[in-house]
């Protein structure tokens, strides 16, 4: 009778233990996210907006860019040489707008367009030579929250790139 009641406590004793971590685990673990650092998403009147519009319009419309990397079709770096520059696409639609482009305290306006998923981007603005470099259309390799990488649409462009990064 007492190897009986011993084991009998023993059990007690291991279901005490079991049943007390799931009851701690499951008090110390949340199932709440914190979602105050969230951005809101910006939402047309019937909400009929991709994924991708609503990406571009949060990171990259009325944001301000800089110019991380320039490279020429022969690999020349002219980077330093719009180091000055402050891009600004706009919105007209999800899929083109107004393009400001401020250089040493003056704004020069243009034009963008992109494609539906935001892999192909022209840019278009006159009133100084240095920027032909960049009024062309562009492939988008690479999109990040800071920033757009991107080469000519053109096969023949060279080594030509562009990578504009959030100000």
């Amino acid at each position: 009778m007492r190897s009986l009641l011993k084991v009998l406590m023993s059990l007690g004793f291991t279901a005490f233990l079991v049943l007390g971590s799931v009851g701690v685990a499951v008090t110390s673990s949340s199932c709440e996210k914190d979602t105050t650092a969230l951005p809101t998403v910006p939402k047309d009147s019937t909400d009929n907006v991709s994924a991708a519009q609503k990406a571009f319009d949060m990171l990259v419309l009325g944001k301000e860019f800089y110019m991380k990397k320039g490279i020429d079709s022969a690999g020349t770096d002219l980077t330093a040489q719009y180091a000055d520059q402050i891009y600004i696409l706009k919105k007209e639609t999800y899929e083109n707008g107004p393009l400001t482009v401020t250089v040493g305290g003056v704004t020069y306006n243009g034009t963008w367009k992109a494609n539906t998923d935001y892999s192909k981007l022209e840019l278009f603005v006159t009133g100084r030579p240095d920027f032909a470099f960049y009024s062309i259309p562009w492939r988008v390799k690479n999109k990040t929250l800071t920033g757009l990488s991107m080469v000519p649409q053109s096969a023949n462009a060279g080594s030509k790139a562009m990578d504009l990064e959030k100000k």
